[in-house]
């Protein structure tokens, strides 16, 4: 039998690795996808905390079949860390059903454990995260083969009676956690449910003992993250430190001696114990010492940062290993979790700043460390009166504390002080209030909506923000949806026939908690999946304690993967259980046949089924598309400007593995902030030369905290030569806060062209353009970060030799203020020393002569079109071809203006991507050029899907209303804005529309004051 079953498992994971293969993307896709794939194809060090086990077997992998494209290697690589996460979810699903059978007596054929299994199994594999996750190259697939892995060794351990066979389990769950956390971090937190397991070998399952084991998991896992790993990083720093300033020895000599050491004594331990027979601390000691082994792996993004690669990041010694494990430029380390500040509290009227510890830096100049910042007065103080037990609103980002503001109401608890002299009220938010945002946004928004995404029916893929229109979970069943979404007959078709919508009429949860109920006859494997369930799900919440901004960048259904894996197990599980509750009925054989479809059909088949279309993604090229839009879009040599991963990461793959216009150097603006990065521009990467950067490091060594304040001296433009000279003086430091820094004088700032030798990739005569010998502009901000000073460094020492361009991604922060200086050039915009020829010519500068690229997919509605693909297509590319045929049109080219529309309309339908704010642009072009029909019908249109969405929004009184009422806000005024400049081309029309919306702006009021609580 045991053969069959492994025959089974082997079949199993054949058949979904076969299709995620088929589903899976032939290039890159979005997000982290093309970072790893140029990462591992070179060996270099992704962003923290790392994955250098992933990296090394892709790297292996892609040695082996060098005739395949890398890009689909990859993610078919996930494909099968996926498939065979798969297959030992089918085996722990069989150990735990015979375990069960086995406790409760209950007379199974011998089959029903398999076909248990094959329910589980194929349930994790089309659940719509696990499945996304297999199909795109990313770590997740190996980080839960892993998981997995070691929940499946840990039931071998607990079965087994041979002392040997006990031992050699536990200390391989100790090179797997090693390992594990070579690939994620957040594997280590198995070892709470573990726990359990660990309880049941040596007591029996009280619930004291369960408590006991609960809080030993949790210490266990504080231990290993805080002690055995971080400790270990601390300790071989501060000897590092000695050794090298000291006695003079090379740098991470301390390290390894450490490493060394800490090896040869627990191998020494676990000889000793063997030998004395002292089992507790044979297991304690052999545990660590596998641990150990387990993460060795770092030591290769030692050695691979070290080599200088493109792309990799800086764990290089002691100090920036620790930072990087630590994810210290993500700022995880000064999350509170039990007691902190809420997000409004002031600065302490008596101490502003407090001290912190100094920050030291390697200098490969003097060959030894330095103290960079002394750490004095560095860090924001704030008075005791704001802090709060279980702080979930903390951030004091902006955008953050509008989200906080959204995603509850707060009234707050009114204190009164001091502000710059002034006796101020500030409404802190209270415990209840802090509560609300935990419940309404991090349980109830991110996690459960994820969970039931999985396991009832989602509404569609797109972005959820919190509104109705976008990412809720549905169930198929009206009156459950109706209250939450809106009736179905209100809703655009649009919405109502998105490919992703898929509903499972809770099927899937129903069984899962079958399952669940059946699982309570066996308390081990019980509470071990439910700790397993809840560590990996609220657990992470408490832990990651997110916020609001987390979501406005991607959603993260991914990491919560990890929770639903035990749903998956209770699914295969609740065959067992409807098969005994069938069998009261009739004991024939045929009663499992069918539970067993009953449940197949239910679950595994219909999330296959309803997932199909919308997660075969073996002919989207968008990403790939789109990174290679831009690059083509640069002269020769040329300096783009960017940010965000998915405008970087694509176009490193294009550079890295393809080898594709490697002469342009892509700067990401947000990376800036961090030296290491600063210091490899200053570096030849592939073609492309280096730059010259001259600002001194103490400007930006100090890291993302250090900020310039603005004391303006001068309304008079500061050359950025004098600039620079300015904060190359330590004279001209200013006290601020208690300390002596830097500051920046002015808000106006130029840069001196030589107009003779300035890459010029453009016609100015053509443009209507004339060159002059100075740039000027206003960029005022009451705080210059590092990323502002260092591109302006960069800006002015590069300028006159190397084109510089903006890429056109919808952010402008990385600008710089400078919009005004540049021309427009397909997907980039050029910086340029120019101003118009002629006065009353449009300020918007684009060069006709590029063509922008063209772009697939988008035509047949039948196909499914990624979110971000239909984002960027209607927030980007549809700007892009707007100007270019507005300039088309200020030439008198209105042929070729006509061209670039039809070819906008064509190529991006109202069918896949809904008219908006620039198809409604458009259609006024339209009109322009006197194409009177196509101008009415894209205006109309675009105005027609603003509608149909605010009469969506206002037909029931919503959940999350500030937000949904928000959003109604604007799409009304959008609404309106479009009325009053349709009414230029078509009077009439305008004003019936002008007179339909008096009866919506009554329902509107109405609504309004129903659901806003301010």
């Amino acid at each position: 039998m045991k053969k069959k079953e492994q025959i089974i498992g082997w079949l199993l994971c054949t058949t979904v690795f076969i299709i995620y293969a088929v589903c899976s993307s032939h290039t890159i896709s979005f997000w982290d996808s093309a970072e790893f794939i140029s990462s591992n194809y070179k060996l270099q060090v992704t962003h923290p905390p790392g994955s250098p086990l992933y990296m090394l077997i892709c790297n292996v992998i892609m040695g082996v079949f060098p005739h395949i494209s890398i890009a689909f290697l990859s993610n078919i690589l996930s494909s099968f860390f996926g498939a065979v996460t798969v297959m030992i979810i089918y085996f722990i699903t069989i150990i735990i059903t015979k375990s069960l059978v086995s406790e409760t007596k209950i007379h199974t054929p011998v089959l029903l454990p398999i076909i248990s299994g094959i329910i589980s199994g194929f349930t994790l594999a089309f659940i719509h995260s696990f499945w996304i996750s297999s199909t795109e190259t990313e770590v997740y697939t190996l980080s839960f083969l892993l998981l997995v892995l070691t929940w499946y060794i840990g039931l071998l351990w607990l079965k087994t009676e041979n002392k040997r066979r006990e031992l050699q389990l536990f200390l391989l769950i100790g090179l797997l956690l090693g390992l594990s956390t070579c690939v994620h971090l957040i594997n280590l937190s198995i070892v709470i449910p573990l726990s359990i397991l660990l309880v049941k070998k040596r007591h029996s399952l009280t619930f004291k003992n369960i408590l006991v084991g609960l809080g030993s998991g949790v210490f266990i896992f504080l231990f290993i993250y805080g002690f055995v790993i971080q400790g270990f990083l601390r300790v071989a720093l501060k000897l590092d430190i000695f050794l090298v300033n000291e006695l003079r020895l090379k740098i991470n000599i301390g390290l390894i001696i450490l490493y060394s050491f800490l090896l040869s004594l627990l191998a020494f331990l676990l000889w000793i114990t063997i030998q004395k027979r002292k089992p507790k601390l044979l297991l304690f000691s052999g545990f660590l010492l596998f641990f150990y082994i387990g993460i060795s792996p770092y030591g290769t993004s030692m050695i691979r940062a070290n080599a200088k690669t493109p792309l990799s990041n800086n764990p290089i010694n002691s100090l920036e290993l620790l930072k990087y494990i630590t994810a210290e430029q993500f700022g995880i380390s000064n999350t509170p979790l039990v007691k902190g500040y809420s997000f409004n509290a002031p600065l302490d009227k008596n101490r502003p700043f407090s001290n912190q510890t100094p920050k030291l830096y390697y200098s490969t100049k003097e060959k030894k460390y330095i103290t960079v910042d002394d750490g004095i007065y560095i860090k924001e103080n704030y008075p005791r009166e704001f802090i709060t037990f279980f702080p979930r609103m903390y951030s004091r980002k902006e955008a953050d504390i509008s989200g906080y503001n959204t995603w509850t109401t707060i009234k707050g608890t009114p204190i009164e002080y001091p502000i710059n002299g002034t006796l101020q009220q500030i409404n802190k938010p209270t415990f209840t209030e802090n509560l609300s945002f935990f419940y309404n946004y991090q349980v109830n928004w991110l996690y459960l909506r994820y969970l039931f995404w999985n396991f009832i029916g989602k509404q569609n893929d797109n972005k959820g923000t919190g509104t109705i229109l976008n990412g809720n979970w549905i169930s198929g069943f009206a009156f459950i949806d109706a209250p939450r979404v809106g009736e179905n007959s209100i809703i655009p078709d649009y919405y109502k026939n998105d490919l992703s919508k898929d509903t499972y009429y809770f099927l899937p949860l129903l069984f899962a908690l079958t399952g669940l109920f059946f699982l309570r006859k066996s308390p081990v494997n019980f509470f071990t999946s439910l700790l397993f369930f809840f560590t990996f799900g609220l657990g992470i919440t408490l832990y990651v304690n997110p916020t609001p901004t987390s979501i406005l960048i991607r959603e993260r259904d991914y990491i919560f993967v990890g929770s639903f894996i035990p749903l998956c197990i209770w699914i295969g599980l609740s065959t067992i259980q409807l098969y005994t509750w069938l069998s009261i009925v009739s004991k024939t054989k045929i009663i499992v046949v069918i539970s067993s479809l009953i449940i197949f059909f239910s679950v595994p088949f219909q999330l296959f089924i309803k997932g199909w279309d919308d997660h075969n993604r073996s002919n989207d090229t968008f990403a790939r598309d789109f990174a290679k839009g831009y690059l083509d879009s640069c002269p020769p040599n040329t300096i783009l400007i960017t940010n965000g991963d998915n405008m970087t990461f694509p176009l490193w793959y294009l550079q890295e593995v393809e080898n594709y216009r490697s002469d342009v150097r892509v700067i990401n603006f947000d990376q800036l902030t961090l030296n290491w990065y600063i210091e490899k521009l200053k570096t030849t990467v592939n073609t492309s030369k280096k730059l010259t950067i001259s600002i001194l490091k103490e400007l930006y060594h100090k890291g993302p905290q250090q900020l310039l304040p603005l004391q303006q001296e001068t309304d008079k433009p500061v050359d950025l030569d004098i600039l620079f000279n300015f904060l190359s003086e330590p004279s001209t430091k200013k006290e601020w806060n208690g300390k002596a820094t830097h500051y920046i004088p002015a808000n106006i700032f130029s840069v001196s062209i030589d107009t003779l030798t300035i890459p010029k990739p453009y016609n100015t005569d053509k443009l209507n353009l004339k060159l002059v010998d100075t740039i000027q502009w206003n960029f005022h901000k009451n705080f210059y970060a590092v990323n502002d000073i260092v591109l302006l460094n960069i800006i002015k020492e590069n300028i006159n030799n190397r084109p510089i361009a903006f890429a056109i991604n919808g952010n402008q922060n990385h600008y710089l203020g400078l919009q005004s200086q540049t021309i427009q050039r397909g997907m980039v915009e050029l910086l340029a020393p120019i101003k118009r020829s002629k006065p009353g010519l449009n300020p918007k500068i684009v060069d006709t002569s590029i063509e922008l690229p063209h772009f697939k997919g988008f035509e047949d509605s039948k196909v499914f079109i990624d979110y971000e693909n239909r984002a960027y297509a209607q927030q980007i590319l549809r700007r892009n071809y707007y100007f270019q045929a507005q300039a088309l049109l200020e030439e008198d080219k209105k042929l070729e203006a006509l061209q670039i529309l039809d070819k906008s309309i064509k190529t991006f339908p109202n069918q896949t991507v809904p008219f908006k704010q620039f198809a409604f642009a458009m259609g006024k072009l339209y009109f322009r050029a006197n194409d009177l029909e196509k101008g009415k019908i894209t205006c109309l249109t675009a105005m027609q899907n603003l509608r149909e969405e605010l009469l969506w929004l206002i037909s029931f009184n919503p959940p999350n209303p500030i937000i949904n009422v928000r959003y109604a806000n604007r799409l009304k005024s959008m609404y309106l804005q479009m009325i009053d400049q349709y009414s230029r081309f078509q009077p009439d029309k305008a004003h019936q529309l002008k007179e339909e919306f008096t009866s919506i702006e009554i329902s509107f009021q109405k609504w309004h004051k129903l659901n806003w609580p301010y």
